[in-house]
């Protein structure tokens, strides 16, 4: 099937109108039931029906796990970043209803014109000069549309969006992992940095990840404490094992920006 043009998503806008024609501004809220098949998504845990992020900056290896600031997936998961303070987040994730996405799609479509912002940013900046900016992106009825805060949105668009998506979920779940791909690069001691000692024994060994120049997926209590760590103190965070010191990045798949599969 081809992607619908202009025409196509002129008249979703229409149809969506008066089913949104009550809400706020600030998030979906209760209406009539939209008609089944109005909206659509393809059902797979790896498809991104929805995400809202902050792109660009440094791409050194503290980046490597990010975790997007609000994620809908094709299975009807949403995950999302609560920010305690200015080193320590949570990660919430829970499945919600169809009719949830439906309302928040009609929400982004009529109350918030996502359509008509684009994404602007040049996409050939290296990481050196790529600025950060506020990134959504929708993909629903075989068309996938990105935007940027380049493209004129006023000063609250995007703050708005974001709450409208963490709104979806009534019963939030705190995120534990038990297994993700860690990667490991041998570092120097920064007086800076803060430095955790890592036990000598320990099943996650930082030198032989290092030394192998890849990604290693790894389970148990050793991923659970690396996570805490990772998101509890600062992006600069050096872990001393064996006399050497690391840098290292940890990523869950259907949870991080970019992730190999499970194994």
């Amino acid at each position: 099937m081809g992607k619908p043009g202009g025409l196509h998503l002129l008249c979703l806008l229409l149809i969506l109108l008066p089913l949104a024609a009550c809400r706020i501004t600030e998030a979906p809220t209760a209406s009539p039931p939209i008609p089944e098949g109005l909206i659509r998504w393809e059902r797979s845990p790896e498809s991104i029906v929805f995400q809202a992020d902050v792109r660009g900056g440094s791409d050194d290896i503290s980046r490597l796990g990010d975790i997007p600031l609000c994620t809908i997936y094709g299975d009807n998961r949403i995950v999302w970043v609560n920010e305690l303070d200015a080193f320590h987040v949570e990660v919430l994730y829970d499945t919600v209803s169809n009719a949830a996405i439906y309302d928040f799609v009609a929400y982004l479509t009529v109350n918030e014109r996502i359509y008509t912002y684009a994404a602007l940013a040049d996409p050939q900046q290296t990481a050196e000069t790529a600025p950060v900016v506020e990134t959504v992106t929708l993909n629903v009825n075989e068309r996938e549309h990105s935007a940027d805060g380049f493209s004129g949105w006023d000063g609250g668009w995007f703050s708005r969006v974001l709450r409208a998506c963490h709104r979806i979920s009534q019963t939030p779940i705190l995120f534990a992992p038990t297994g993700g791909w860690v990667t490991v690069e041998a570092s120097e001691y920064n007086i800076q940095a803060p430095n955790v000692n890592w036990s000598p024994g320990a099943a996650l060994n930082f030198a032989n990840i290092a030394a192998s120049g890849e990604p290693q997926w790894v389970t148990g209590a050793d991923i659970v404490t690396l996570w805490n760590y990772l998101h509890s103190m600062p992006s600069s965070l050096r872990f001393y094992q064996n006399d050497g010191y690391y840098r290292a990045a940890l990523q869950i798949p259907g949870v991080s920006r970019t992730s190999p599969p499970e194994p």
